[in-house]
Order: C-alpha cells, then sequence, then structure tokens
C-alpha cells in the first residue's frame, strides 16, 4: 500500500572497527535501523533507534519526522573522533546527529606525565583510541613498553612501540601467512617532525621466526603459544660506532620478561620478527651495545629483570653461524655468553654498595652452548642452557655478582665502551638495596681472551645520593627504563617496586636527569593521575 508501512527511504554503509554496517532510514515510522552487513549473505540486527515524539504533530519540529537523507561520517574525519551519523528529517525540518558508540577512547586526551621546569608533555596517543585512514583502522592494544625511534622520512619519526602483554592477553592479530596470534607484539607510530600529530600507525612485523629458525605458522611454534610480555627496547643503528663498527643492520632490539624468555630483533625494513636464541636467557628488560673496537665482532649488554639476577654480555662474531641471513651477517648466529664477577669476590648489593662506590672486576664465559647434551634437561632441543642451568653456571661456576634486579642499560653517546644499568632493587633480597640503584658500567676490550669492567655506583637510593636528598623517598627510587641522551645526560623514569614508595615524600612516580659527571638529579617529570582518561583506571 502507498500508505502502509515503516517505508525504508535513505540507506548509507560505514566501516567502524573493520566491520561494514547498514543505516537504513524508515521515512513513514520514523527512525533508523542499523544492520552489520560484513557478510551481506547473513545480515545482523543490531539496533532500532527512533526519536520520533508520537504526542507530537510531524509537521513541526518539535520532533523528528520522516528521515530522508543519511551521510555516516568515520571517526577519522569526526571532529570529535568518533563515528557519526547524520539524519535529515524531511517532514519535521531538523536533522539528527548520533555519535555512535564504538567503546574507544577519543583523541587529544591530556598527557598522564607532566613536564616540570622547562620540560613539557605532548600527549600523542592514547590507549584506547580507534586510529583510522585509508588503508583500514588499527587498534594498538594496552600495556606500553619499550621504544624505538628513526626517521621513517624527511618529514616523518617512526616510533617502535611494544605491548608487554601475557601470551594470552590481546585481541587477535594476523600475520601474512594468516597465522592467528594473541599476546605480546610490536606496533609502529608515525609522527610528523613538525606538528607532532600522529599520521598512521599498524603492526610492526607480519612475519615471525622462532628458536629453531623456522617460521611461524602457529601459535604452538612459539614457547608460550605466543610472545611474552616484551618488556623495553632498544633501536640499534647500523655502524654506530664508526664503518664496519657495530651492527650492519639498523634494528629494533626487545625480549620476553619473563624467566627463561628468548630475545627478538626487529628488521623495519622487512617487517620480520626473529628470534634470537644465540643470545641466551633471560627475563628481558633491554639490551644495548657497547664498542668493541672490532670490526668482526658486536657486543650486547643484558639487562636481565630477575631478583638476584646477574649482569651478562653477550659477543658476537659478524658473519659467522647458520640460520637467517641477517642474524648471521649481524654477529646474532654465533657468540659467547659472558657474566660480571667482582674482582673483590663480592657476589651481592650486601657487601658492595653506597654512591661513588666501585669495584673492577672481569665478564667470565660461560658454557651456555651444547649440543652434545641438546634436550638431557639443561640443555634445550638446539644447545642452548636452560634458564636454571644457565644461572647455576653463571653463579656457581663463575661466581657472578648478583644485582637486585638489573633493569635497563644505555650507552654513552660519548664513549661506546661505558653504559648506564638501573637495578630497581629488591629489599626482600637485599635490603641494602631497597630504594634501587643506578650502575656505570665502563668495560675495556682491548683483549677479548680477558674482558674487564670497572662498575661504579652513580646513585644509591639507600643512602639518597650520599645526603643529596633529605631522605631515600625524596630522592630517585625504583629505577627501571633510562636512557643516556646526547646531551651528556641520563634520564631514568621510577616504577614502583618498594612498599615504602612515596609515603614520606607524597610525591608521584618521576622522571628524573641525572648528570653523570656530578651525580645532581633533577626531578623533570612526574605523574599526574586526574588526566586519566574517563572510564579507565
Amino acid at each position: 500500500s502507498d500508505n502502509k508501512g515503516p517505508e525504508p527511504e535513505g540507506v548509507t554503509v560505514g566501516t567502524i572497527r573493520g566491520q561494514t554496517y547498514a543505516f537504513v532510514g524508515l521515512e513513514r515510522i520514523g527512525g533508523v535501523m542499523v544492520y552489520n552487513v560484513t557478510n551481506p549473505e547473513t545480515p545482523e540486527f543490531i539496533q532500532y533507534i527512533n526519536t520520533r515524539d508520537f504526542e507530537q504533530d510531524p509537521a513541526t519540529n518539535l520532533t523528528d519526522s520522516g528521515p530522508e537523507g543519511l551521510i555516516f561520517v568515520s571517526a577519522q574525519d569526526s571532529p570529535n573522533g568518533k563515528p557519526l551519523l547524520v539524519v535529515s528529517n524531511e517532514v519535521s525540518n531538523t536533522t539528527n546527529v548520533f555519535e555512535i558508540e564504538t567503546g574507544f577512547t577519543s583523541p587529544n586526551q591530556p598527557a598522564q606525565m607532566k613536564g616540570l621546569g622547562k620540560f613539557e608533555t605532548t600527549p600523542v596517543f592514547t590507549i584506547g583510541q580507534l586510529f583510522e585512514d585509508s588503508q583500514g583502522y588499527y587498534i594498538p592494544p594496552g600495556i606500553l613498553d619499550g621504544l624505538g625511534a628513526f626517521a621513517f622520512d624527511e618529514d616523518t619519526i617512526r616510533v617502535l612501540a611494544n605491548h608487554e602483554l601475557t601470551p594470552n592477553a590481546g585481541y587477535t592479530y594476523t600475520l601474512a601467512n594468516g597465522t592467528q596470534l594473541t599476546g605480546a607484539r610490536v606496533s609502529f607510530f608515525d609522527i610528523n617532525k613538525n606538528t607532532r600529530e600522529l599520521e598512521g600507525t599498524g603492526l610492526a612485523y607480519d612475519r615471525i621466526f622462532n628458536r629453531a629458525g623456522e617460521e611461524v605458522d602457529e601459535a604452538s611454534d612459539l614457547e608460550f603459544n605466543g610472545i611474552n610480555r616484551l618488556c623495553s627496547a632498544q633501536y640499534i643503528k647500523a655502524n654506530q660506532f664508526g664503518q664496519g663498527r657495530g651492527l650492519v643492520d639498523s634494528l629494533f632490539f626487545t625480549g620476553e620478561e619473563t624467566d627463561g624468555g628468548t630475545e627478538f630483533v626487529l628488521d623495519p625494513v622487512t617487517k620480520t620478527f626473529y628470534a634470537v636464541p644465540w643470545m641466551g636467557r633471560a627475563a628481558w628488560e633491554n639490551v644495548t651495545e657497547l664498542d668493541t673496537g672490532t670490526t668482526d665482532k658486536i657486543a650486547l649488554l643484558i639487562g636481565d629483570d630477575r631478583g638476584g639476577a646477574p649482569l651478562l654480555l653477550y659477543i658476537g662474531e659478524k658473519g659467522q653461524g647458520e640460520g637467517a641471513d641477517i642474524l648471521v651477517r649481524n654477529g646474532l648466529a654465533q657468540g659467547k655468553l659472558y657474566v660480571w664477577v667482582a674482582d673483590s669476590g663480592e657476589t651481592t648489593p650486601e657487601q658492595f654498595n653506597g654512591t661513588n662506590q666501585g669495584r673492577s672486576g672481569r665478564f667470565v664465559e660461560i658454557d651456555y652452548y651444547r649440543p652434545d647434551l641438546a634436550g638431557n634437561g639443561e640443555y634445550d632441543a638446539l644447545g642452548f642452557a636452560t634458564q636454571a642451568k644457565q644461572d647455576s653456571l653463571a653463579f656457581n661456576v663463575a661466581g657472578g655478582f648478583r644485582f637486585s634486579r638489573p633493569e635497563d642499560v644505555a650507552t654513552s653517546p660519548y664513549d661506546g665502551t661505558i653504559a648506564v644499568l638501573a637495578s630497581t632493587g629488591r629489599d626482600s633480597l637485599f635490603p641494602s638495596d631497597s630504594w634501587g640503584t643506578t650502575y656505570k658500567i665502563d668495560v675495556d676490550f682491548s683483549n677479548l681472551n680477558n674482558i674487564t669492567a670497572q662498575v661504579e655506583i652513580l646513585y644509591d637510593g639507600d643512602d639518597a645520593g650520599l645526603g643529596q636528598f633529605a631522605g631515600s623517598d625524596f630522592g630517585l627510587r625504583s629505577p627501571d627504563n633510562l636512557d643516556w641522551a646526547d646531551n651528556g645526560l641520563i634520564y631514568i623514569q621510577e616504577d614502583k617496586s618498594f612498599n615504602q614508595f612515596g609515603l614520606t615524600s607524597g610525591e608521584e612516580a618521576s622522571i628524573w636527569e641525572l648528570n653523570p659527571r656530578t651525580g645532581i638529579l633533577t626531578r623533570i617529570a612526574q605523574i599526574d593521575r586526574t588526566a586519566v582518561p574517563q572510564g579507565q583506571t
């Protein structure tokens, strides 16, 4: 009949989170029907919404009547960052704008870290946002951690960012070969150098090769059925110490921060993620490259984020070993693993502590690769020591020093043989290192058969820097992530790991600037909890 029925009139479609929706305006009865038509053969009814007031005369603009035209506005084009549906009502001469609730955080959230003094913070992206462009959409998952950055082109910085998820956490993502995984992953964020606005984001890799060198085509190809808790990270440039010295390729290093975890390297050019079993086992916090002074070997200092863990050093031989070419040519397919041993025989922070204190020592090689013992319970199927066996070699055989909880490491911009190490503190193991300690590691590679290293304490939180502050809680506490900047200063982030943190001073977790020459610390930024996005905690 010409005068009966809802009379579907205007129709438009839009894509939200990769799903296609049809919006159908019902001109006679009013309102809009919403269907998921991602699979047109099996459309799914989602919602019917009608703003018409049937007690009002439909010919007036006191209600909404006669929806005729519909326009979908994507989140990318929307002024508030959320998808919109615009509906014009022919009879009532009114226009509706419906905000489509996607469950995501709107953009332009305030910074949760506020700069102090001359330092300012500019928020770029907040977890919970959906980013959509002409290539589709991407939803970076939560628990951001380690970062690396490089110039993607003359206008853009590409930031690589870890998500420290457990293997079964996070939404499923898909590799180029169709393999579906959950767990930790790496995203890229493209930021305009001039505007500091986000221009693109996505998954940073689409292929994974496991410890055996096999391309992952099912979750069981990975030891944890997914990647487990990627923590801090380091983007290391090729030839950073001079022509032929250091890595051949620029690579992003990151590892699984769990007992017995594996280190991975990401090749940003090919978007391929490689496991590196030759670097040993650890609860990987971070690695930093040191200058061996040679063109045929690379050195990587390792932060192993476990209570009472050793300080490890990997020396790789470039062009040696078997496996993926990129690992072979960068010295990541054959090498040796060492542990730092104090010449004094001291083995814990109970014996070696205090701001400005130092100890000489050497890196002692451990027998962590035994293919003849592969699969015997102490060595895995490839012949590499298990975490328990590697620890036994480090402590019981070599006599390695047990740091309270070695975390991030970074190399001096002025001397490639010197690095800084943050040890967060572990009062349950070492009461003398409750608040954390920051060390300088000075390595001598002049004799690769006898690698020595001087370890100096730049700042001991338990003595508040020899009284630099009124008490431990007023200075640097629980040091975690850090970097040694080109200006020669060290920037250190706090990560509460002691139950007395903030109780005396009332100070929130902060970022500090440390002058390694003078030992002077300056708080430059601090957490602002009033900036937590609505609906998040």
